[in-house]
């Protein structure tokens, strides 16, 4: 994901950057320059991620400071200064010597080390509000522990283009100024050079964006117009700090292109500290920057599912288990701690390194067919691979982590109800009240029905051997409802749901489903209640159909060539893909399924199996369902032992709706946006990542919702793996999820292989709104109810309680549970729905909080302290604004 870069070229320059030797006369006059040395820090790429660790905590940290010393006899704004991210500091100070750490603490404390706010450079894209929020933990705890204020600046490099959430958070985080050094190969947003980045909840950051390398150049450009420049002189990938020797070399060439100008080193937020004064009069770019790289992420298409769904029971487990100590329950394990490591191995995911690139030469060479097999046989790609083992390996410590220590909890709390004999204990992990089927797997014989405790609702239960479902209703916000088996007869309902096997239908209440038996595929979808069909038969794509796309050599340099702006001989190695023949692109789906129609009292399905054939080398299912009681369309994708293809290829579900001139809208990480107006020129127009759902619109504001928990990476109107276009606007009503690809040529997973799934969901939009018609649906989804069962003696807390509840629908609780920066409890609350508003806050039963003061995502105090009463409190938000406050 990022460039070979002729090292060796670059690290004998005295500075890295563009090297801009300009005469008198084309250099701008500026009266001051701010030198910033830093090294990119990858964890990983250069060599296995291990390895990376082990040298910034010992050699690489020990030549930094050696620098430092070395500088010590200069004045101090000429002394040697380096500023490193939060994590890698982090790992320096725990896994240092003590005698280093020591000189560590001190460089920090003397302003000869620098900690930016930003954990490292990130995907920001991949990653999900409330684990973005507590990466900024790893520096500030550092600052606070050192007894230092907290930092002001934040740095990303590499990476090209950042998710809209980004000036947002860091506005609320307190930070004021960000700089994003792009990969010098990849295309830039269009974007000045220094501007106000304002975020979905008009949020504004002073962002500096330098199109060309990671740092800046020696010099402002000619249109520099503010007195004060930034030079960042940064080191290549895991380079280490500069020598004595180079860091004077590069302020003495920076002094000479800046004739007449104060040049000091220091920070980024010296340089933020300083123009400010100017009151420099800078644009406002307001909009979304999708990332030019986010499709790698698919080419790990399990541990992106399993990072996705962790983003939220990481957070939802620290929530559970605050609420239960209100509910009665005493803590028995260290669950802050097992939180704070799950979401340690999220960020490392979220980290823009997945692993070694081919380039390199390390491990392998490009190669195809027989030779790839050959080659792999021989053991020449296992240091290759492990280098991405070590990637997914994050998201499996995590789930290690969460996923037992859940099921526990739910457990603990199942036997803990003062409820005799037989219970199932159903937790709904968000804040409003919620009805949805539940599934427990369990071997116990239970009697003919349920009954709430709660309501003493009779309903009837599927059992399918040790497979049980039921309907759970009215499950409080945050809260839990236990049920107990009983013989009590369930009232009798009549059932809407059908199927005719020789007609190929099936239907609901809410829609009626026909299948293309020859394709496997959906034919024709109707939503009863509007009676509008929500296929569109003319596409030359099936609605619910997998396609396999392999790509030709023509369309992979074409790619290559709209994409790469600098640096064409090292960056076709990394951006294109080498060594492929003429075989021309290709497109597969599979036919002739065997269908197999089922019904229980909850839902009915059709499962389409699908084998391998001649132009399809692997087998697949489909299985669509439709569910007695939920408005939506549930469709799952599963493959069976895809063998591995370094051949670039990629696989997607399509769902091309009955829409002409469709309008998009797309929730994306922060806010919901609208593709054609919200997204900066030269950003991601051809595929992104959503984190709620996609909305496509007719011109009367109706029309239909789909989303996936699985599968972010998204294009609209037709596939968008190796394209880069400036200025495609979508128009036909088509979505693609993608699956899995192996596009990224530099150091993500080069083939994908294995067995897993993916689900979707459809549903019709009457009247869009952002929330309803988007992100709770969504949210729902990628938050189900979660169940556990207990038989035995009754415990001693209550069968039913209400946990925290909001009154507006949307408004998310991303955080419940001890303050990390301080004294108290903290909630956080994140305003989805796109509209500014007033909204409720209702706390726990069983909470004795007395106010809730504000602070801001790092935990410093700001604004006012409400009293709480009657144990709610009123929160004004703007649309799509975090609101933090510490309960006392």
């Amino acid at each position: 994901m990022k460039k070979t870069f002729l090292f060796l070229a670059l690290l004998l320059l005295p500075f890295v950057g563009i090297s801009q030797k300009k005469s008198k006369s084309e250099t701008p006059k500026v009266n001051e320059v701010i030198v910033v040395f830093k090294t990119h820090f990858d964890i990983g790429y250069t060599d296995w991620s291990d390895n990376v660790r082990y040298n910034y905590a010992n050699s690489m940290v020990t030549s930094a400071l050696k620098t430092i010393d070395e500088s010590k006899h200069l004045p101090k704004d000429q002394q040697f200064k380096w500023t490193v991210s939060g994590w890698p500091m982090k790992e320096m100070l725990l896994k240092s010597k003590p005698e280093v750490k020591t000189k560590i603490e001190k460089a920090i404390k003397d302003g000869n080390l620098f900690v930016h706010a930003l954990p490292f450079s990130m995907e920001t894209e991949a990653a999900d509000l409330e684990p973005l929020v507590q990466s900024l933990g790893y520096a500030s705890k550092i600052h606070r522990d050192l007894g230092l204020p907290l930092a002001i600046d934040a740095k990303m490099s590499d990476v090209p283009s950042h998710s809209w959430i980004v000036p947002t958070m860091l506005n609320n985080a307190g930070v004021k100024f960000l700089h994003i050094g792009c990969n010098p190969a990849s295309m830039s947003p269009k974007v000045p050079l220094l501007f106000w980045w304002e975020g979905p909840d008009k949020s504004k950051l002073m962002t500096f964006y330098f199109g060309e390398y990671y740092g800046t150049s020696p010099a402002p450009p000619k249109d520099w117009t503010h007195k004060t420049w930034l030079a960042i002189i940064q080191t290549n990938d895991n380079s280490g700090a500069q020598t004595y020797e180079e860091y004077r070399k590069a302020v003495a060439e920076i002094e000479k292109l800046n004739p007449g100008a104060k040049v000091r080193v220091g920070s980024l937020a010296d340089f933020y500290n300083t123009i400010s004064k100017e009151n420099p009069k800078l644009e406002t770019i307001k909009g979304d920057m999708p990332d030019t790289w986010i499709h790698g992420y698919m080419s790990m298409p399990r541990e992106m599912k399993a990072s996705r769904a962790l983003s939220k029971s990481t957070l939802n487990l620290e929530a559970f288990s605050t609420l239960s100590s209100f509910w009665g329950q005493k803590e028995e394990e260290p669950i802050q701690k097992m939180v704070n490591e799950s979401l340690e191995g999220i960020h490392l995911f979220d980290e823009h390194t997945f692993g070694l690139a081919m380039s390199h030469g390390h491990s392998g060479y490009w190669a195809y067919g027989n030779e790839f097999e050959k080659l792999r046989a021989k053991g020449y790609y296992d240091i290759i691979e492990y280098s991405w083992k070590e990637k997914g390996n994050h998201v499996t410590a995590s789930e290690k982590l969460i996923l037992p220590a859940f099921s526990r909890e739910l457990k603990r709390l199942a036997t803990s109800v003062n409820v005799e004999g037989e219970r199932i204990v159903v937790y709904n992990p968000l804040p409003w009240e919620r009805n949805d089927m539940v599934t427990l797997q369990t071997g116990t014989a239970f009697k003919k029905s349920l009954k709430s405790v709660a309501t003493g609702e009779i309903i009837p239960i599927i059992k399918n051997k040790n497979i049980l479902q039921f309907q759970a209703n009215k499950i409080p916000a945050m809260g839990y409802v236990t049920f107990v088996s009983t013989d009590e007869e369930a009232p009798a309902a009549k059932s809407s749901l059908s199927f005719d096997t020789d007609k190929g239908i099936m239907e609901n209440a809410f829609f009626k489903i026909t299948f293309d038996k020859q394709n496997g595929t959906i034919k024709s979808l109707i939503d009863k209640k509007s009676n509008k069909e929500m296929v569109n038969a003319n596409s030359e794509y099936k609605f619910g159909q997998y396609i396999n796309e392999r790509f030709a050599k023509t369309q992979t340099d074409k790619y290559a060539k709209d994409y790469i702006k600098a640096g064409w001989n090292w960056a076709y190695q990394e951006l294109g893909r080498i060594n492929l023949d003429d075989t021309p692109y290709k497109k597969s789906s599979g036919k002739n399924a065997e269908i197999e129609f089922s019904k229980d009292g909850l839902s009915v399905s059709a499962t389409m199996k699908f084998k391998g054939d001649t132009d399809l080398n692997h087998n697949y299912s489909m299985v669509f369902t439709l569910y007695e009681n939920k408005p939506a369309v549930e469709v799952i994708w599963s493959i069976s032992g895809k063998p591995a293809e370094a051949w670039p290829e990629g696989g997607w579900i399509s769902f091309p709706f009955n829409i002409d001139n469709a309008q998009f809208k797309l929730g994306r990480l922060g806010g919901v946006i609208d593709p054609v107006k919200d997204i900066v020129k030269n950003s991601n127009l051809d595929y992104g990542f959503i984190n709620t759902g996609v909305g496509v619109l007719d011109k009367n504001n109706q029309g239909f919702g789909v989303t996936s928990a699985d599968v972010p990476g998204v294009s609209l109107d037709r596939p968008g793996l190796w394209k880069y276009s400036t200025d495609f606007v979508p128009q036909k009503g088509n979505v693609f999820f993608n699956l899995y690809n192996n596009q990224w040529s530099t150091n993500f997973t080069e083939w994908v292989e294995g067995s897993w799934t993916a689900k979707f969901y459809v549903w019709s939009i009457d009247n869009y709104t952002d929330g309803s018609s988007i992100v709770v649906p969504a949210e729902e989804i990628r938050n189900p109810l979660m169940v556990s069962y207990a038989g035995g003696t009754a415990g001693k807390i209550a069968a039913s309680a209400k946990g925290i509840s909001v009154s507006e629908k949307g408004v998310l609780v991303t955080f419940f549970g001890k303050n990390r920066d301080g004294e108290g409890d903290l909630i956080r609350l994140w305003e989805q729905n796109g509209k500014d508003t007033v909204c409720t806050v209702t706390l726990p039963q069983g909470s004795i909080y007395k106010t809730a003061q504000f602070c801001d995502l790092r935990g410093e105090e700001k604004g006012e302290t409400l009293s709480i009463s009657n144990n709610a409190i009123q929160v004004k938000f703007r649309a799509n604004q975090p609101v933090s406050l510490i309960l006392k």
